[in-house]
C-alpha cells in the first residue's frame, strides 16, 4: 500500500471474501485492520512525521500509440503473445535511465490524442528519442 501511495494512487483495493463462518468482517482480521490504520496515520494522515507529499510527476515518458508491450523485462512480450519487437529495447533502455533519474516523479503513458500533454509536464520524452 505504501509503495502505491508513494506513486501517487488515489485508492487501494483490497479483495475481501464477504462472509466466513464465525467473521462478520470475510477475510480480514484483526491484524489486517490494524495494519490499515497504521498505514492511515502513519503515512496518510498530514499530521504525522512520516506522512509523504510527492507531489505530481514533472515529467513524463511518450510509448507509441496501443503499444502492448508489458515493459516487466527486457524479453516481455507484447499484448502477452508476440515476442518483443524491434522498439521493445530502446523502450526499455530510455525507461529505465528516466526510471533511475526521476523515480516516482515519471509518468509512463501512450501516445493518445484524446489526452494531450501540453501544459501538464515540465518535461516530456518520447519512446525513441535518443537522452544523455
Amino acid at each position: 500500500m505504501v509503495q502505491a501511495y508513494d506513486a501517487g494512487a488515489s485508492y487501494i483495493t483490497i479483495f475481501n471474501f464477504p462472509e466466513l463462518d464465525g467473521s462478520g468482517y470475510g477475510v480480514m482480521q484483526d491484524e489486517h485492520f490494524a495494519a490499515l490504520e497504521r498505514f492511515w496515520n502513519d503515512i496518510v494522515e498530514p499530521n504525522s512525521e512520516s506522512a509523504r507529499d510527492f507531489g505530481s510527476p514533472d515529467v513524463v515518458l511518450v510509448l507509441p500509440r496501443n503499444f502492448g508491450w508489458g515493459m516487466r523485462n527486457p524479453e516481455d512480450k507484447i499484448w502477452g503473445i508476440w515476442e518483443p519487437d524491434e522498439k521493445s529495447a530502446g523502450i526499455w533502455d530510455i525507461s529505465r535511465r528516466l526510471l533511475s533519474e526521476y523515480d516516482l516523479r515519471l509518468d509512463i503513458v501512450y501516445d493518445d490524442p484524446v489526452y494531450p500533454l501540453a501544459g501538464r509536464y515540465k518535461k516530456v520524452y518520447c519512446w525513441n528519442e535518443t537522452i544523455g
